[in-house]
């Protein structure tokens, strides 16, 4: 998948971005869940002592994706698993839950909104008493105001973030930071943020708080101080204080990276957990084994306790087993595959519909992803970006459109009125653009997304489309071909600059959140999310007046016209439809029942995953 580039640019790591789900060797918005909670995990239960379980010893996670550093947005490293590790260690004002939903974290109760009667909104904000560093120092309000100054600052040489190299988050999407009109601390627990509008997203700005004490004072030297000690997570030699159930330990580069449990840890509050104090285990052990094999071997052999990772087909032996627990959650995170429109063939409305025409979702459902997921996921695939298909503000626009359901005589009708003629051999040629190949990548490697463009490539074929498959490895895929720099100038210049040729379709995840609107830099003109190229002034005026709207039944509405701008062409008939959303794509979650008394709930979302509520895992006696 890919994590906000997370394959290779984006998104704000106080919480507010996309994340890109990486796949295979590599790793990506939505709101209510369901699925199958774990074993003995009960949410919203006060007892720390689950039955049968034992105190002590390591979790090991089998993984396939290792971070080239925990950056998050270093443009080498945007990937899901890098977000993972680091909310397991840096907890902020709000977490997410498996269903999706925001939940106050670091905070004692929910923050107040206030609307001041002259268009400002202020947000007053309450931290949770005791809350503390790893490293002994009190966790306060002004560790929130630092991570938003230290966020908002240019390095010390007064240059602005599009042009200086050095701005700690140079490519992330600020929005919503950008309209904070004041930040006041009133006390070591009490402060309260003033925006210039309401902002919707408001929650999701700071899911990761700073430990101020440890950066300088000063936040454009606190910038490129965090730059640099981000990667290793270490700065001056000293291992980054933790405000989670977990401490960073040591990363053995290509083999294991070991993380040991908080003993200052104050407590998870999340519904989700039923133990509120430090962790069980003596910590975690993430193990990178890159060979699907592999990975179920170890879990059968009990040399990893469970997998968290892209859902492959050898894992389907899982769900038959009763010496495993599949808990996968459907979360936000969604496959699809995605237009360069500055592709000459790309380029033409016609043909982007023809193949929407051609895609036969139901036949990738009942291959690939129900005997994975069972019932959880709709047999027709999915048809919407911003909201899921398991949450009630959810329609099916590609659906309503007539697209996915393998209309071969219609996608062929499309081509021919574009001009399009077919040859002998079957497939369709322009007269001017020359014959209709295109190529399609994914993270190589991976199986189930390999037979997944295979079985749309047959489609592809059926109706006169050629499809060739040109995959790039593991995670490199995302800065070779999608999130490529010369590809990226290439799309945000309308195609006036860098190289619009290395890629036309891609294959890919994104990982989102309880926020929708947090899907928006994937299309918003001139974004470094936005891999596509699309470019719509009157989408990038409707997005900003979604993210403003205090009603939610109405801002829900105004979410799903965004989503018709980039999923049909109802809205903009010429550059719309630059997106095919296929399918929610889970994790894939198991865990011994044999070894383990209790296991956590594995909430799947940008700011969430497996071991944020690694507080209710326990090995049996």
């Amino acid at each position: 998948m890919r994590t906000t580039k997370r394959g290779k640019f984006a998104a704000i790591a106080v919480g507010l971005s996309l994340i890109v789900a990486a796949c295979g060797d590599d790793e990506e918005k939505s709101d209510d869940t369901t699925g199958e909670t774990t074993g003995d995990t009960t949410a919203g239960t006060d007892s720390t002592e689950p039955s049968g379980g034992v105190e002590g010893g390591t979790l090991i996670w089998a993984h396939e994706q290792e971070p080239s550093d925990m950056h998050l947005d270093d443009p080498e490293n945007n990937l899901s698993i890098t977000s993972w590790i680091r909310q397991s260690m840096w907890e902020g004002l709000y977490g997410i839950t498996a269903a999706t939903e925001f939940f106050p974290e670091l905070l004692a109760e929910e923050a107040v909104m206030t609307d001041n009667g002259d268009g400002t909104f202020t947000a007053s904000f309450v931290l949770r008493d005791g809350l503390m560093w790893s490293d002994g120092e009190p966790l306060t309000a002004n560790d929130v105001k630092y991570t938003y100054d230290m966020v908002m600052a240019t390095t010390a040489d007064g240059d602005d973030e599009d042009t200086d190299p050095d701005f700690v988050y140079l490519l992330g999407d600020r929005t919503g930071l950008d309209t904070i009109t004041s930040f006041d601390v009133a006390s070591d627990t009490e402060f309260s943020i003033t925006w210039s509008a309401f902002f919707a997203g408001w929650k999701a700005l700071f899911g990761e708080v700073h430990p101020a004490h440890v950066f300088p004072a000063d936040p454009a030297e606190a910038a490129a101080a965090e730059n640099e000690a981000l990667r290793e997570w270490n700065i001056d030699g000293t291992v980054l204080p933790s405000s989670g159930p977990l401490v960073f330990d040591n990363w053995e580069r290509g083999v294991s990276m070991s993380l040991v449990r908080n003993d200052s840890y104050h407590g998870s509050v999340s519904p989700d957990v039923t133990n509120r104090d430090i962790a069980h285990v003596d910590g975690v052990q993430l193990n990178f084994v890159t060979d699907t094999d592999a990975q179920v071997n170890a879990l059968k052999a009990g040399e990893a306790h469970f997998i968290f990772t892209q859902p492959q087909l050898q894992f389907e032996e899982f769900a038959s087993s009763d010496d495993f627990v599949v808990a996968s959650q459907a979360g936000p995170v969604f496959e699809h595959w995605g237009f360069n429109v500055n592709n000459v063939h790309l380029a033409k409305p016609e043909v982007r519909e023809a193949i929407a025409l051609a895609i036969d979702k139901a036949e990738v459902m009942a291959g690939l992803y129900t005997p994975l997921f069972g019932d959880s996921l709709p047999a027709e695939g999915l048809g919407n970006t911003y909201w899921m298909s398991n949450q009630p503000t959810y329609e099916d626009h590609q659906g309503d459109a007539g697209y996915g359901a393998g209309d071969i005589e219609g996608a062929m009708a499309k081509l021919e009125s574009a001009g399009y003629v077919k040859g002998d051999d079957g497939i369709y040629a322009h007269p001017t653009d020359g014959k209709l190949t295109l190529r399609v990548g994914t993270t190589g490697g991976n199986r189930l997304r390999e037979i997944q463009e295979e079985l749309i490539q047959a489609q592809m074929k059926d109706a006169g489309i050629e499809i060739v498959i040109n995959n790039g490895e593991g995670g490199a895929y995302f800065g070779d071909q999608p999130f490529n720099e010369d590809h990226l100038a290439c799309a945000n210049s309308g195609g006036a600059e860098g190289d619009c040729g290395i890629w036309e379709i891609t294959q890919f995840a994104w990982v989102g959140g309880p926020w929708p609107g947090g899907q928006t830099p994937a299309y918003r003109t001139g974004s470094g999310n936005n891999t596509y190229g699309y470019a719509n002034p009157e989408f990038d005026a409707k997005a900003d007046e979604c993210d403003a709207i205090l009603d939610d039944a109405e801002r829900a509405d105004c979410y799903n016209v965004l989503d018709k701008y980039v999923t049909t062409l109802e809205l903009d008939p010429e550059g719309g439809l630059i997106v095919i959303p296929l399918t929610q794509k889970p994790s894939f979650y198991a865990y011994s029942a044999t070894l383990l008394a209790s296991a956590a709930v594995s909430p799947d979302a940008n700011s969430a995953g497996p071991l944020v509520n690694v507080v209710d895992y326990q090995f049996a006696g």
